[in-house]
């Protein structure tokens, strides 16, 4: 079911003031836990990288979910111009030809299109992504790199483009059961929990003998897999903070497999992402979000996420 296309009235949303309430008492959190950290200083507490964090999510958490309680063409505004945002940056990492990336956009906006309005041709996107770049390709009359340039360009259409329209359908199995977004509210705080009880878990353990037990060493070296606790008991978190409400969609039993899947596939989000950066030997995809770095920087991670939690709410509800 869609949304309506034109806005919808947040203060209409039952879940508006809790996810109000949760937004602000987080903030406080982190406010404290980041003066506590600066040892209660407040000299140049933002000049570090979990301060500039802050800041940063200072604006992103009210724009995200802005996009959610607003709905309707808003929020697929605000998806395309987050998929646009992250191609941009792999454009400029990749300095793949100009033909691939202006495919890769208008690819962006049909398949935006597919998932809200033809909903029924949304499994077709990946064999159009193939057969738009493979008839680029042979146009492109590129015997050297012409495959390297299809290769790279089916991989980032599959990995942002299509995992990323995953959104507007956990909206609309969202749009089945009631009216309250909260499928697309989860996201918002379980991930984010994830990756930032993941860092401090990390760091908790690091030099430990279990900082020894690397996922990908040569990819990510940071990441190992007592971090991977932190990345399950974040969304965990994220869970129990909406358990109020989802509890009426599947047993208590569901969501805490749903924690366990969220947090070990934001970590392969995460470590994709980091493949694809050392490949062009690149430390961060922008600029844009201090302390993160750039757009595809702070999506890496649900964008495996989102794709799990809709197959797998898909399968069971």
């Amino acid at each position: 079911m869609n949304d309506p296309s034109w806005i919808l009235n947040p203060l209409n949303n039952p879940l508006f003031w809790p996810v109000v309430w949760r937004t602000l008492a987080l903030y406080a959190i982190g406010f404290f836990l980041i003066i506590a950290l600066n040892k209660g200083r407040l000299a140049g507490l933002w000049s570090g990288n979990i301060g500039k964090r802050y800041l940063s999510w200072l604006v992103i958490g009210p724009v995200y979910l802005l996009a959610v309680f607003l709905g309707g063409d808003v929020a697929l505004a605000f998806l395309l111009c987050v998929m646009v945002m992250a191609l941009k940056e792999v454009d400029n990492i990749s300095k793949m030809p100009r033909a691939y990336f202006y495919t890769l956009c208008a690819l962006a906006v049909w398949s935006v299109f597919v998932v809200s309005y033809k909903t029924d041709l949304f499994y077709t996107l990946p064999l159009m992504y193939f057969g738009a770049f493979t008839t680029l390709t042979l146009h492109e009359n590129n015997s050297k790199e012409g495959l390297a340039h299809c290769s790279l360009s089916l991989f980032v259409a599959i990995w942002i483009i299509f995992s990323l329209s995953h959104f507007v359908l956990i909206g609309h199995l969202n749009n089945t059961l009631d009216s309250s977004k909260a499928l697309l509210l989860l996201l918002g705080f379980a991930v984010p929990l994830s990756d930032i009880f993941a860092y401090f878990v990390g760091n908790a353990f690091k030099g430990s003998w279990l900082d020894k037990f690397k996922i990908a060493s040569r990819l990510s070296p940071n990441k190992t897999y007592v971090g991977v606790l932190g990345n399950i008991l974040g969304a965990g978190l994220g869970i129990w903070m909406f358990y109020f409400w989802l509890s009426q969609y599947l047993p208590w039993w569901h969501w805490v497999i749903m924690a366990v899947l969220m947090g070990v596939m934001g970590v392969v989000g995460d470590i994709t992402e980091s493949l694809f950066k050392r490949r062009f030997g690149v430390k961060d995809s922008g600029r844009l979000l201090p302390g993160h770095g750039g757009v595809l920087d702070r999506i890496d991670s649900v964008l495996r996420v989102v794709v799990v939690l809709y197959y797998y709410l898909l399968f069971f509800m």
